[in-house]
């Protein structure tokens, strides 16, 4: 077996940086969910706690295109005589390949672009391979983000893959040991998670596999209850899920759920596996009876199907992540907690452990027998046979012993806030719990390491973009020590502290001390948290501020906040006006983009036919604002030619849509 570092040679583009402006999360931490009624009494615990939006400490990723060039990404690669798997350090761990050498096939999907799209939590995603996500509903803080990665060398010879990073929304230190020894036809991860707190915490796991999908792809778990989608609410935008057995669903008859290439829409379902069974499971199978397949220890019970469905949309999103034709995939996941929209709880200080395996499967054409029960407990014999849950729990079991060695040496380098989350705790006296993990400390000249000087009792240095953001509320009792009479980066920085620790009206305040400075990014904050709470014309007002003051000088998303706040009030020649005043060759996506909404209620169909021919690489999952411009479009170019006047009540939405526009998922 050896490990190497290698490149990664594929048209695409990088991220050109991170939006500086504060993401404030939702007042209400919890999520309200719906359901049917079908639900059992445990599937009601955790469902939607801990899952609104949040980000920060962390910035958002918005800043890419879909240009295609010849990029160079660095890779680690694993490999033995079975198998080559190929990690990305710089995108979150992501395993891009993974790689069966003895039948000649890649297992998981492998995307033949490097294409970044609007689906994470801090926006920038790409579809295929195996991604790790901890910490807060949705792809992680770190999906496109540079993870540790070092070599490890256990004591009876075994070297292996460690990644690691801090999570810093939740507090929490996590590992994640790769092994692929000699002779060994799966490889394995074991995932280690600790909360750095005294208090509980919001638990959330899901490894996402990318799997190519055909007409004949067939899914298998160990059970056959599942909790399924209902129908989303479109006007409100609120989730539900009722629970029932495989192969159908009441709101889908006819339709074999384990062929996802049947199923008309976007969908996703979730088996329940048992506390009790000894190790869980799912599989991909194709045609030929072989396919793909992951097993694991408990508590990682849970198992999801994911497919963009067969409607146009559906279609059109697999091309839009990947290339025409080329990007037919589903996801097969595995988690904690009974749907994505549930979490679990990591007790004060605690730890929780499991192990996954990833390899090849075959199977007979039982596989293909219609009876979905008949074919599945075929299925689970012939997963027993490859791989027996008892080696599953071996194997575990030595991995565990192996997971607090020390590392040997560092292949790759994360960012710095698990580093100043140690040198906060020395700092306090409190213990150091991950020993056998290494976090450098930052230089203190550099940005992160600018909040060294906190400690210490200093103000941030002055910057004309805020420093890295820290959020976690024991930072906070430094930041207001120094704060108050504290020069504008230090009291910018307490402010959005404070509001992102829930004491929204002390950080305004502080916010208002700054505006009475001019200061542009305390006015645009102020305006960020006008707008998450419905307050639309102080959040316009507050924009429109912050633009003007910041005068072109500083980011491109004053502009952007400031024409979006204009539209969301209505004042679209205002908004048009703006977008003019910015030169072409320095206008945004989300700026075009913003444009077109403006464009239609101003009936500048020029501008709209040249918008509807442009590609966006910016449309949110389940975002339907390119079709609902285009469906008033239509209407108002029907209208204009009966010579009738234009009425909102009159949009049509029986034209049809183009397909290059048509991103709805259901």
């Amino acid at each position: 077996m050896n490990i190497y570092l290698d490149m990664l040679d594929i048209p695409g583009s990088n991220l050109k940086g991170e939006n500086p402006q504060p993401r404030f999360r939702e007042i209400n931490a919890n999520m309200y969910c719906r359901e049917d009624g079908t639900l059992k009494v445990e599937e009601h615990i955790g469902y939607g706690v801990g899952c609104n939006v949040r980000t920060l400490p962390y910035r958002m990723q918005d800043r890419y295109d879909r240009s295609e060039n010849m990029i160079h990404v660095k890779t680690i690669v694993m490999e033995n005589d079975y198998l080559k798997a190929t990690f990305l350090p710089e995108y979150g761990g992501k395993l891009w390949s993974l790689y069966a050498k003895d039948e000649g096939r890649e297992l998981i999907f492998v995307n033949p672009v490097f294409r970044f799209a609007n689906l994470a939590n801090r926006n920038a995603w790409i579809s295929g391979g195996i991604e790790w996500n901890l910490g807060h509903m949705g792809h992680h803080m770190h999906t496109s983000s540079d993870l540790y990665c070092a070599k490890v060398i256990s004591p009876d010879g075994e070297v292996f893959l460690r990644m690691y990073e801090y999570e810093a929304v939740h507090a929490q230190f996590y590992q994640m040991d790769f092994h692929l020894p000699d002779g060994a036809r799966q490889l394995g991860v074991t995932v280690r998670i600790q909360n750095a707190r005294n208090v509980d915490s919001p638990l959330y796991w899901w490894t996402n596999t990318g799997v190519c999908l055909t007409e004949t792809t067939r899914v298998f778990s160990g059970t056959s209850e599942i909790i399924y989608q209902l129908k989303p609410d479109l006007k409100q935008n609120i989730p539900g899920f009722g629970h029932c057995c495989m192969p159908e669903q009441p709101n889908m008859k006819g339709i074999d759920l384990s062929y996802p290439l049947q199923i008309p829409h976007a969908l996703e379902y979730f088996f329940q596996n048992e506390k009790t069974q000894a190790a869980p499971w799912e599989v991909s199978i194709e045609q030929d009876g072989k396919g793909f397949m992951e097993r694991s220890t408990q508590p990682l019970r849970i198992r999801k199907m994911f497919c963009w469905g067969n409607s146009i949309g559906g279609r059109h999103w697999c091309d839009y992540l990947s290339r025409e034709g080329c990007g037919d995939y589903i996801e097969l996941q595995a988690g904690l907690a009974p749907t994505q929209l549930h979490t679990d709880v990591l007790p004060a200080n605690g730890v929780v452990m499991f192990t996954q395996l990833f390899g090849t499967f075959s199977a007979g054409q039982q596989a293909r027998q219609p009876e979905w029960e008949e074919a599945a407990g075929y299925v689970e014999d012939c997963v027993e046979k490859i791989l027996p849950a008892s080696e599953v729990n071996r194997l575990h079991m030595a991995y565990v012993l192996k997971s607090t060695i020390p590392i040997k040496e560092i292949l790759h380098y994360g960012d710095f806030y698990g580093g100043l989350e140690i040198a906060r705790r020395e700092k306090a006296g409190e213990s150091l719990i991950v020993p056998h993990l290494e976090f450098p400390c930052p230089e203190p000249e550099t940005d992160f390491g600018a909040w060294l000087k906190v400690l210490d009792g200093y103000m941030l240095p002055e910057k004309n973009i805020p420093l890295p953001y820290i959020t976690d509320e024991k930072w906070l009792e430094y930041l207001e020590k120094v704060g108050i009479d504290g020069n504008a980066q230090t009291k910018f920085q307490m402010g959005v502290s404070l509001a992102e620790n829930g004491k929204t009206e002390k950080a305004k305040s502080v916010f208002m001390e700054l505006i009475e400075q001019s200061n542009p990014w305390a006015a645009h904050a102020l305006a960020s948290l006008y707008k998450r709470d419905g307050e639309r014309k102080e959040a316009a007002y507050y924009y429109q501020l912050a633009y003007e003051w910041e005068n072109g000088e500083l980011d491109v998303s004053f502009a952007e906040e400031a024409m979006d706040s204009l539209i969301w009030v209505e004042k679209y020649e205002e908004a048009w006006d703006l977008f003019e005043k910015i030169p072409e060759e320095a206008r945004t996506e989300n700026e075009l983009l913003l444009a077109a909404e403006a464009a239609v209620k101003l009936e500048k169909f020029d501008y709209l036919e040249l918008a509807f021919a442009r590609e966006y690489s910016m449309i949110r999952e389940g975002a339907t604002i390119l079709s609902e411009i285009w469906y008033e479009y239509k209407s108002r170019l029907e209208s204009r030619k009966k010579g009738i006047e234009y009425r909102n009540a009159q949009i049509d939405r029986s034209f049809p849509l183009p397909r290059h526009l048509n991103f709805l998922m259901w």
